[in-house]
This record gives structure tokens, sequence and C-alpha cells, in this order.
């Protein structure tokens, strides 16, 4: 098994033990609101909230620098570190921010709307994106709405390293964390239930190369985040509730082999709460 590092819907980072399911909070937001993505890179760690990122030392974690609390909120998503530089998904905008290891914003990129001809509005003319990825030099934006239609069809959007448009795809359905794992594409496939008119199968799981290779119930839990070492993937989110009922729910980790994509173990943990983002703890402190 492994250690995480979880990003939790009640502004926590939890330091999280899948064998022994021991819990340690390492981080607590002073603003206590739900806490998004979350990456490392050597000893700094980044997360997120919607409105605020955080730069903390991986060796103590202790806070080092935060933006300012962004009013309008971004809505920020999943982001990931590469080549001195954070891409943050700024889902609410519609966009990609870029910012510097000391957390100061160099550009913001546009990604374009279903609608192209008018304006980004949130839930009705944009994509809620909720990650990005760079693999063999392009960048892959995870697009939940593929479309104009939410709880329909998700996508992902190719880019070169400048941002030019290489292509657009369809991949999965209400995606989350979509990402290269061993060449091959990997993201969950989400379901927010029937009674919100679906536009897709009510189904939940884990969708590799657009197989749906591992399912769980729809409507026990809702899953955002995933992760892997060597021999698992840790298929991590919470147990299903009402938006103003979320920030009280137990977090649910699914442990999934990765050689046969049978599961090996479910943890429901009502210290842990609903888990938005999850990373391997690379860097675990002896």
């Amino acid at each position: 098994m492994a250690l995480l590092l979880l990003a939790t819907v009640n502004g926590q980072v939890v330091r999280f033990n899948t064998e022994t399911q021991e819990y340690q909070v390492v981080f607590q937001t002073s603003e206590n609101g739900p806490l998004m993505g979350i990456c490392q890179q050597e000893d700094m760690l980044f997360v997120a909230s919607l409105n605020r990122l955080y730069k903390i030392r991986r060796s103590d974690f202790s806070l080092l620098k935060k933006t300012r609390l962004y009013i309008p909120s971004p809505g920020f998503h999943q982001m990931n570190y590469y080549d001195e530089r954070l891409y943050t998904t700024a889902t609410k905008k519609n966009q990609i921010w870029i910012y510097d290891k000391d957390l100061k914003r160099k550009q913001k990129i546009k990604v374009q709307p279903p609608y192209p001809d008018r304006r980004v509005k949130y839930k009705l003319n944009y994509n809620h994106i909720n990650n990005i990825v760079k693999y063999q030099g392009a960048f892959f934006i995870n697009l939940n709405w593929l479309n104009h239609k939410q709880y329909g069809e998700s996508g992902v959007l190719k880019t070169d390293e400048k941002f030019n448009v290489i292509e657009k795809f369809a991949y999965a359905w209400e995606s989350h964390d979509f990402q290269y794992v061993e060449d091959k594409m990997m993201a969950i496939c989400s379901s927010s239930s029937k009674d919100k008119k679906i536009l897709h199968p009510n189904t939940s799981g884990l969708m590799v190369e657009g197989e749906l290779v591992w399912e769980h119930n729809p409507d026990e839990s809702f899953c955002k985040a995933l992760c892997h070492d060597d021999q698992h993937i840790f298929f991590c989110g919470g147990q299903k509730a009402t938006r103003e009922k979320r920030k009280n729910t137990p977090g649910v980790i699914y442990v999934i082999d990765r050689s046969t994509f049978k599961l090996v173990k479910k943890i429901t943990d009502n210290q842990l709460l609903g888990v938005r983002g999850a990373i391997l703890d690379t860097h675990p402190i002896v």
C-alpha cells in the first residue's frame, strides 16, 4: 500500500496511510473552505482552494507563501508543476493560470468555450476544466463539459507548448483528473445520478484508453481524484450527498490493482472527509 497526501473538502491536507489507515492533518487553511488541487515539486508542495493558492515547505508542511484571496473566485481545481511553472485550472474562468514557483502569476490562457462567439459564463458557456497535464511535449486539458450540456460527454483539449490547439476529442463523461499513466490515458468517470437528468450511462468508474475497466456504485460515492504507485491505483472521493452537506461526508478511497483492475479494498473513514485531490507522498518523512 502507500502513503498519500490528500486535499479535502474541509480545507485540510491529510497524510494518509492506506495500509494502516493512520491519519495526520499536516496543513489547514485559515479559510476552512474546500481544497481542490495538490501537487509537489522537490521540497515544495502546492495546494489550491477554490480562490487561493498555497506554497508549503515539504519537510515540515509550514506555509511559505499564498496568493491573495481572489474575488470573484476563479474556481481552482487540479494543477501540475512543469519546467519551473505551476499550471492551474481556473475553472470558472475557463482558463489556465500559470504561476512561477513564488506564486507570481505569469500568464492567463483562455480556453475556447462551447459557444466560441459568446462570452464565457459559468454553468452556461464553459467547459468546467478539471485538470491540465503535460505529456510528450503537449498539454492535455481535461474538459468535464465537452459541449454545452452539463452531465454529459466529456473531452480533452490537446495543445502544443504555446497552447496552440492541436485537437479536441471526446473522452469519458463527467470526467475528473485526466492523466497519462505509462503512456495510457486514464480518467475518472463520474455520475451525478438519474435525478439530475444525466446524458450518459448512470455508471461511475475508472476509464483507461477509452474503456471502463472498473466500476463502482454511482449512488454511494462521487470521486474526483486519483493517483497510483507501482502496484495500485487510488481512486478517491467522498460519500454522495447534497452540496450543502458535502463538507461533513466521510472520505472514500478505492484501492485498485493496477494489473487486473480488481478492487483490493475500499476505505471509508469518518475522520477523513471528502477527498478532492490526491497525490502519492514521494518524500515520506521517516
